[in-house]
């Protein structure tokens, strides 16, 4: 589900990054929220905060009204960031979009697609988009537009480069995790047959 929120104009928000993962709020379902005023040039000079938030797996909040929805969203908002508690929405635009959240698994990685292609002048972004950036889902396809940005860049020898900020490093215990996840798996490699092994 997707929700476009403009707050203001008297009571703007201010938000530290244009975009933000988020969860903790329920157990079924994650989001992300996005500052479009950063994003798009459509709303760089708007007089209101435009916000968009998406929902992922979020089946119970496709049943809810609008005036639920977005109830909910600007509870959540609040709890991100305090400024919102006294947002007055003056708009709002909600997608729902049951069944559309595309499926990634253990062992995906293989059929992604990488960003150049066998065209000079054709780049390719979007979530199934090899990147090592790091980022995932709507972010990755951001990060991998702005990788097919500056491609284009340099491929016509015009423009500007975009910035790429990368993703902080993983926890010591997330790295000592895979590190130990990859060791079991060249271990279980040596193994007769362990191609049928569950991967």
């Amino acid at each position: 589900m997707e929700l476009i929120l403009c707050c203001g104009p008297h009571n703007q928000v201010s938000i530290p990054n244009a975009s933000n993962a988020c969860s903790g709020f329920d157990d079924s379902f994650g989001w992300s929220f996005f500052d479009l005023n950063v994003i798009h040039d459509d709303h760089k000079d708007s007089t209101v905060t435009v916000v968009q938030a998406d929902f992922y797996r979020a089946n119970e909040l496709l049943v809810l009204t609008d005036k639920q929805i977005v109830a909910k969203v600007t509870s959540y908002l609040s709890k991100c960031i305090k400024d919102f508690e006294n947002a007055t929405v003056i708009n709002k635009e909600i997608g729902r979009f049951p069944k559309s959240l595309a499926h990634f698994f253990p062992g995906s990685y293989k059929y992604m697609i990488r960003g150049s292609t066998s065209f000079p002048n054709l780049f390719m972004a979007g979530d199934w988009i090899t990147t090592r950036h790091g980022s995932w889902s709507q972010e990755k396809s951001y990060v991998t537009g702005l990788e097919a940005a500056n491609r284009t860049v340099d491929y016509l020898e015009v423009g500007s480069f975009a910035k790429i900020i990368p993703v902080e490093e993983d926890e010591p215990h997330i790295q000592a995790l895979r590190s130990l996840n990859r060791s079991f798996n060249d271990i279980k490699a040596q193994f007769p047959l362990s191609s049928y092994f569950l991967q």
